[in-house]
């Protein structure tokens, strides 16, 4: 996804690298150790899996996340308010751990300090509360309760000071743990979340970013309109002076950055996980969210925020990948073998993807699977701040034309954060070419590309 009107054959590593299963992170609801959050650095699991045994990270349906009295952002040497809430079905006892730190090394530098509250306590690496001078390890800490069992609220206020400094961005990570009256090891569920709060902007030495005028669009069409938890594009100038840059070596802990060479991206006031950055085009994957209407985009980078630029955020916005090449005319897709439905092939032209990549057209009776994104919600409901590996199915059907014939439809949904597949059986009555397709939502979203699947009967 570098280009304005293309995809490169790279999507289909990108699913790939999306399949990987997510690493195991721990909490108590009575006070942890230190280290348990995912920010680099930490240490995941280690001294709680005999409490929290087999239980996934984000695994068990609801959520942590944190609310800001200021927005995403900080003012050095100022003490700002986070309001922490756990959100699970079944839990009946909370607990949480966070910490902060400077994004340009979170492995090794804490960024500002916590005050801990009516029931909480602040811990460096020894598992002792902070002395006078600071923590030693380069000042890290983490906050964290201290009631063991003894609250039910799923709520906590924290308080944060940023550093006397501009410290760059700064990057809060924070683990949670629901409980069911009091440990239980293979019960208990523990959520992860993170979230970036960006400085003030420096006075000099760089240009604060810019969308261009209708530059946030569907991330595979480029089209108006976006869908919360699908692929995202946002065209513009100024993002940032480093070359392009690629999420794949910053996914902690199975959670997606929200920051990448120093820039944020908010929707609707919500971080996006960021999966691409270069100096005039980011691709992100839009927050959760139940609203629909129109919502606000804006960037930061270090030397200042965008405009806000507003976009209509549907219940879906659907459209298809396209490999490069072409101007964009044939749809990122594969083709089941016959005889061996676990092996694929490329669709494409013979030799449209180069000598060393095997491509083929479809026959009529074919299984072809189509990627795009935006194609409307899903059962279960896909967190796009996580690496997700399964299928969810989209909640309404989606109709399919090869051709203009209507095509069976398999299975449309989601199989990795932000990335939908369509398995569809190729009609019987096409002609020797390229086909058109079109894809429908129950909603009544349409793609509006002209894209192609090649045929050859």
């Amino acid at each position: 996804m570098t280009s304005r009107r293309t995809i490169p054959i790279r999507i289909f590593q990108f699913a790939l690298l999306l399949s990987v299963g997510s690493v195991l992170a721990w909490a108590f609801s009575h006070g942890a150790s230190h280290g348990k959050t995912t920010a680099p650095g930490d240490k995941p699991g280690v001294g709680c899996t005999g409490c929290h045994k087999g239980t996934p990270l984000n695994g068990g349906g609801g959520s942590v996340s944190l609310a800001f009295a200021n927005g995403l952002a900080y003012t050095p040497g100022q003490t700002q308010i986070f309001t922490v809430t756990i959100q699970d079905a079944v839990a009946t006892d909370y607990g949480f751990q966070m910490t902060a730190r400077v994004d340009t090394d979170p492995a090794n530098q804490q960024a500002g300090s916590f005050t801990p509250g009516a029931g909480q306590k602040v811990i460096c690496a020894d598992e002792l509360p902070v002395p006078a001078g600071g923590c030693a390890n380069n000042g890290i800490q983490w906050i964290e309760q201290t009631a063991p069992y003894q609250s039910p609220t799923n709520s906590f206020t924290i308080q944060w000071t940023a550093p006397p400094a501009n410290a760059g961005n700064v990057h809060l990570y924070i683990v949670a743990n629901a409980a069911q009256g009091g440990p239980q090891p293979l019960g208990d569920h523990i959520y992860s979340a993170e979230y970036v709060l960006v400085p003030p902007p420096l006075s000099s030495g760089g240009t604060a970013p810019s969308i261009s005028p209708g530059g946030v669009v569907n991330g595979a069409g480029f089209g108006a309109g976006i869908q919360s938890r699908a692929f995202v594009s946002i065209f513009g100038s100024n993002f940032t002076t480093s070359a392009p840059v690629r999420w794949d070596g910053s996914i902690t802990g199975g959670v997606f950055p929200t920051t990448l060479a120093g820039v944020t991206v908010s929707i609707d006031g919500k971080p996006a996980p960021i999966s691409y950055v270069d100096p005039k085009q980011i691709n992100v994957l839009a927050p959760a969210s139940s609203v629909s209407g129109v919502v606000n985009v804006v960037v930061s980078n270090a030397y200042g925020s965008s405009e806000a630029t507003p976009v209509s955020l549907l219940g879906s916005a659907p459209a298809f990948f396209t490999f490069s090449g072409g101007g964009g005319r044939y749809i990122a897709a594969q083709i089941a073998q016959p005889g061996n439905p676990t092996t694929y092939e490329y669709l494409a032209p013979a030799g449209f993807l180069g000598n060393a990549t095997v491509s083929q057209p479809a026959r009529p009776g074919d299984i072809i699977v189509l990627y795009g994104t935006g194609f409307g919600p899903t059962s279960p409901a896909v967190d796009p701040t996580l690496i997700f590996t399964g299928a969810a199915s989209t909640t309404g059907p989606v109709a399919v034309t090869v051709g203009g014939i209507p095509a069976q439809v398999q299975f449309a949904g989601i199989s990795a954060a932000g990335l939908y597949q369509l398995n569809v059986v190729v009609p019987q009555g096409l002609t020797s070419g390229d086909q058109p397709v079109v894809a429908t939502t129950s909603d009544g979203g349409s793609t509006a590309q002209q894209v192609y699947i090649p045929v050859q009967p």
